[in-house]
């Protein structure tokens, strides 16, 4: 019975070994010496892909999965803001000076509630469409939304 659990307890400290020296990887490649928003943000990128993967695989708290989603959804809004919307190859046609033509958007973004949607300031990124700069914006909003609300019941 005795040599089981110090076995669980030697698998469980080597996988939050593992996790730390995962984690040290990361945040190691989000400094950097220019610091703007978009640096900012890879840096906080940095700190919930190691709570994700924290709460997803090796959280003591019950809901540790729920709340590995949740910061899920986050990092998926940060990623939306960091590509300005979108990439370049996310529009299916282009111009014969090889601009991508707006209406080829390939993302499906509701344009009816764009009047409810607060406009940030876009610091001159270059929007190609409406759709692109909606999205931007959308994820914006909704990114500091779900770090307001749920960003304190999230554990370390």
């Amino acid at each position: 019975m005795a040599y089981h659990k110090d076995k669980l307890q030697t698998t469980r400290s080597r996988q939050l070994l593992f996790h730390r020296e995962w984690a040290e990887r990361q945040w190691r490649r989000a400094f950097c010496e220019d610091w703007d928003y978009e640096y900012l943000l890879q840096v906080i990128r940095a700190k919930l892909v190691t709570m994700e993967r924290y709460n997803m695989h090796l959280s003591y708290v019950l809901h540790g999965p729920y709340y590995g989603h949740q910061i899920q959804r986050a990092i998926q809004m940060i990623d939306i803001v960091l590509a300005h919307g979108s990439d370049w190859n996310d529009y299916g046609k282009r111009d014969e000076n090889d601009f991508p033509i707006p209406e080829s958007f390939q993302h499906y973004v509701n344009m009816r509630n764009r009047d409810r949607i607060p406009r940030p300031s876009d610091g001159g990124i270059l929007f190609w469409s409406d759709a692109q700069c909606l999205r931007f914006d959308k994820a914006w909003m909704l990114l500091w939304k779900i770090l307001s609300e749920k960003a304190m019941t999230w554990g370390d």
